[in-house]
């Protein structure tokens, strides 16, 4: 029933993001193409006009993508599961836990899309063919000194945080939205008085971790213990492994309580 669910909403969401995309791109080969024939040296006023449009289309479209992910995923969960909708959605033979699921993996795999999309178009507008294929020349060259230096862990630990601090905030939106359900009237309010709440908690909470781990006795005892007989990228590796494991019990909290509210004190009026 997931993958039931998954191909629905990717349909539904597709509809906004891949046009958006598909601008992007073309606005960027637009703008390549102006680029490299210095259209604007050209006299004409009509071209003039359209020389200096695309570069502001192009950075329209940015922000239209990067507010889509925003919005998209504001708007799949209050409207499938929060509003009316929701009538329908909880009488479907599926659990809480993967109505959930679907909305978060699916916002998730398009803001990493929008990620890549906006690498691309920048790559189309800067980089000639000679870069890319420097680029594509040295990858081997990047490889050999990724393994030399021990840096491959690194490199995917930045990657699965990065991954878990996009989940946790959109498991923070998704809790805060289903606090601000509870409330019979003001629910969007609600909503955003429950998201600057939980975030005033949450980085109190890891600033008071952080200060005891970094000062006094035991931030003293855990220098010693652990990181003073390890070099730079091991001490690195740990200290990426610890917020890994906090943001995933911070996803895993959001996640929980998320699930209760909506199983328990679910308000559809």
């Amino acid at each position: 029933m997931l993958r039931k669910l998954l191909k629905y909403e990717f349909i539904a969401t597709g509809r906004i993001f891949l046009p958006l995309y598909g601008a992007l791109i073309v606005v960027a080969f637009l703008q390549k193409i102006f680029f490299d024939l210095n259209f604007g040296d050209i006299g004409s006023v009509s071209l003039s006009i359209l020389v200096g449009a695309i570069p502001v289309l192009f950075s329209a479209l940015i922000v239209a993508v990067v507010v889509a992910s925003f919005i998209m995923m504001i708007i799949r969960f209050n409207k499938n599961l929060l509003s009316n909708e929701g009538y329908l959605m909880f009488t479907l033979p599926v659990s809480v836990s993967k109505l959930i699921w679907s909305k978060l993996i699916v916002i998730f795999v398009w803001v990493i899309l929008s990620c890549i999309v906006g690498v691309l178009a920048f790559c189309i507008i800067f980089l000639g063919i000679s870069d890319i294929a420097l680029m594509f020349s040295r990858t081997g060259e990047v490889l050999r000194e990724f393994s030399r230096q021990q840096l491959w862990g690194p490199f995917f630990e930045c990657i699965i945080l990065a991954a878990a601090v996009l989940v946790s905030f959109i498991l923070s939106v998704y809790l805060s939205m289903s606090v601000g359900q509870l409330s019979d009237k003001h629910k969007k309010l609600c909503a955003i008085g429950a998201y600057i709440g939980l975030n005033i908690i949450v980085n109190n909470v890891l600033a008071a971790i952080f200060a005891g781990a970094a000062n006094g006795p035991i931030g003293e005892m855990i220098y010693r213990g652990i990181f003073e007989n390890l070099s730079e990228v091991q001490s690195f590796n740990l200290v990426m492994i610890g917020f890994i494991v906090l943001y995933v019990i911070l996803c895993a909290v959001y996640f929980i309580l998320t699930k209760i509210i909506l199983t328990k004190k679910l308000n559809l009026e």
